[in-house]
């Protein structure tokens, strides 16, 4: 009996030794298993591929043959439920990776709105970005001329109101380093058929691909190129209601400031202090950014430097110089500008100083600044000079004979002040000036008194455009404009303008010289 007993307690052990060998042997293959499902990047396809190949998932009627200890079915039901179970976990872990991954994203292009001086829409590492914006300005003029003048110029001068701009902006960036621009302007005027009417142009309608390898930044679409200061600066910006004569002779005139092309450009120098920039532009003579001629290039150059910046730019002295080789579009060109002040539909806008149109092939223009802020007070000057080779006169839609080259130059010089504890915003990207914030804004409300002055200006410019060379002679104009500035915010002002221009007409006996005197007002907003 005793034996009988020792053999049954040996059997068993022999039982339990062999289950545990099952055991320890399924434990492998589990951990196999998770380490090549693991491999498979937890794929749910994958793993039940995997699992139907090992034939886990398999009726017993379609499995092998079973022995007589029935190995093959225990093996199979204490393999099964581990799998299931870990099957499940994987899969539910599996789920949780992808829907973490997908709210990921969520957040990441999640977009917050904010007021940056116009509606601002934002993703949390800015890589997206949208400004909704725009700017209005309304103008109110009066003038003096005597008779004279009003008799011999193409539109006398008479008072009036318009709105000088109108224009709707949305800009933004994209995947981080692309930035662009959509702008329009409401307020550009044709005469056609001598009905003057409003048209629509676009203005800043532009991508830029930043931190681009061994250039910096890359801009390609309608834009203004790069030469001269106060061209560069906004028309948003203004310490007078109108830029000098150089931006309607030269950098603006019948194509608004803005021409189709591409431009590099980025700073250099130790800590920013310089900018460059080169563009490749078609020159066009109208606000549509249209040009279907086939030589007819530009190509633009500037460089500035701060030769000192302190007081994060309430003292510094900028310089800086452009120059531009153009073939202009069909082959001729007008010089021309209209007043320091203006009422109307510019079509009908009085043109003191004008060549008619010029034909020609090769045009240079070189152009130097100078720009100096110390505190409240803000000194700015510019000169153009102008090169025109075989210049020819057109009388009446025929091209004269050649005069050799004329040369036309015009420059300015400006001193402005601020009244209150306030100084002009420099901009070191693009080394021009930027928008005026006032340290206290000016408000009020009914019931009480302003808390705040906002920011007040004065100043005032001289202005010289001589348009008269090798018997193409356009006029000579002296002008001074004084000015008085008052920045309720950094999104609204009122400007008054009070100009006094001395007209000499280049007309035989005189005609059309004289002072021509004018008052404006413009009210301002822009966001």
């Amino acid at each position: 009996m005793k034996r009988l007993a020792f053999l049954v307690a040996l059997a068993l052990l022999a039982l339990v030794a062999a289950r545990t060998s099952r055991a320890t042997s399924i434990e492998d293959e589990i951990a196999a298993m998770k380490q090549r499902i693991d491999a498979l990047e937890l794929e749910n396809r994958s793993l039940r591929e995997s699992v139907s190949s090992l034939n886990v998932h398999e009726s017993p009627a379609s499995g092998p043959e079973l022995d007589a200890a029935g190995s093959e079915a225990e093996t199979k039901s204490e393999f099964e439920p581990k799998l299931s179970e870990l099957e499940a976990e994987l899969l539910a872990t599996s789920d949780e990776q992808c829907l973490a991954c997908e709210e990921s994203q969520k957040e990441d292009l999640a977009m917050s709105a904010s007021w940056h001086h116009g509606l601002e829409l934002t993703t949390k590492d800015k890589d997206f970005r949208v400004h909704v914006g725009g700017r209005t300005q309304f103008d109110l003029g009066w003038f003096s001329a005597p008779d004279n003048v009003q008799d011999n110029i193409n539109n006398p001068y008479r008072d009036g109101a318009d709105f000088r701009r109108g224009r709707l902006r949305v800009d933004g960036t994209m995947y981080g380093t692309m930035d662009w621009a959509v702008e329009y302007d409401f307020f550009n005027s044709v005469n056609d058929s001598g009905s003057p009417h409003t048209v629509t142009g676009p203005t800043d309608l532009w991508w830029t691909f930043r931190e681009v390898p061994w250039v910096g930044n890359v801009r390609v679409g309608s834009q203004k190129p790069a030469i001269g200061f106060e061209h560069l600066v906004s028309s948003r910006y203004l310490p007078f209601m109108e830029r000098s004569y150089n931006q309607d002779s030269f950098y603006g005139g019948a194509f608004n400031g803005f021409q189709p092309g591409v431009s590099l450009f980025d700073n250099w120098g130790e800590d920013n202090l310089g900018t460059w920039n080169v563009g490749v532009f078609k020159p066009t003579n109208n606000a549509f950014g249209s040009n279907l001629g086939d030589d007819d290039w530009q190509v633009v150059s500037r460089v500035t430097r701060l030769l000192w910046y302190d007081c994060d730019g309430g003292r510094l002295l900028h310089v800086g110089g452009s120059v531009l080789a153009q073939n202009p579009m069909d082959d001729q060109l007008t010089f021309r500008t209209r007043d320091a002040i203006r009422t109307g539909l510019s079509a009908e806008w009085p043109v003191p100083a004008s060549t008619g149109p010029i034909a020609g092939d090769d045009v240079q223009w070189i152009n130097g600044e100078l720009v100096g802020v110390n505190g409240p007070w803000t000194f700015q000057s510019e000169g153009l000079v102008s090169f025109m080779q075989d210049a020819s006169p057109i009388v009446g839609g025929v091209t004269q004979p050649s005069v050799g080259t004329v040369m036309y130059h015009g420059y300015y010089a400006q001193v402005l002040y601020y009244l209150t504890d306030d100084h002009d915003n420099y901009n070191k990207a693009t080394g021009t000036f930027d928008r005026v914030i006032p340290n206290r804004n000016f408000f009020f409300r009914r019931g009480r008194v302003a808390s705040g002055p906002g920011a007040w200006q004065i100043g005032v410019r001289y202005n010289y455009l001589d348009l008269n060379d090798n018997t193409l002679d356009g006029g000579i104009l002296n002008n001074v404009t004084c000015g008085l500035n008052w920045y309720w915010n950094p999104n609204f002002k009122i400007q008054f303008n009070y100009m006094a221009t001395h007209r000499d007409a280049a007309l035989a006996g005189d005609l059309g010289d004289g002072w021509i005197n004018g008052w404006g007002v413009r009210f301002a907003h822009d966001f």
